[in-house]
């Protein structure tokens, strides 16, 4: 890779401190990379790509290819793949109103809320009765409530 950044330096006739203002990084970064001290980390070489969109990416990461993209802007390799153009999404539209279903009347079912003998034979009688009824305060003091007969 260093000697493809070489190459990107030569085509721009730049010198590694101009290259390091171009894409904003450190001069020593480049230095570094250059000199084989250092790999090129991922923001390096998004960097370079995002300031000379020209070149291929391909081409910088793997050697593979030309140098600079091809004419309609897609780079110019032998795995290079066309994309598939988008597909419009149909627009749905809601139909008219003449066109709607009436909506149908909920049927009324005949509830009986008496209880019937048989049910009620299965639940016990109840004997409890409410004593008394105690609300306490914040302010330490308390109402009872007694049941009034």
């Amino acid at each position: 890779m260093n000697n493809r950044i070489k190459q990107i330096m030569d085509y721009k006739q730049i010198s590694p401190s101009e290259l390091a203002d171009a894409i904003g990084v450190q001069r020593s970064n480049v230095t570094h990379v250059l000199q084989g001290r250092n790999k090129p980390g991922f923001q390096f070489i998004s960097k370079l790509l995002e300031t000379f969109p020209e070149l291929n990416a391909k081409w910088l990461i793997t050697g593979q290819g030309d140098m600079l993209v091809g004419s309609n802007g897609h780079p110019t390799g032998l795995f290079d793949t066309p994309k598939p153009p988008k597909e419009e999404q149909p627009v749905i539209s809601n139909p008219p109103a003449e066109e709607k279903e009436p909506e149908k009347e909920a049927e009324i079912i005949n509830t009986n809320k008496t209880v019937p003998e048989s049910v009620k034979s299965l639940i016990p009688p109840t004997t409890k009765e409410i004593e008394r009824i105690v609300v306490f305060y914040t302010d330490q003091t308390f109402k009872q409530y007694l049941p009034s007969n």
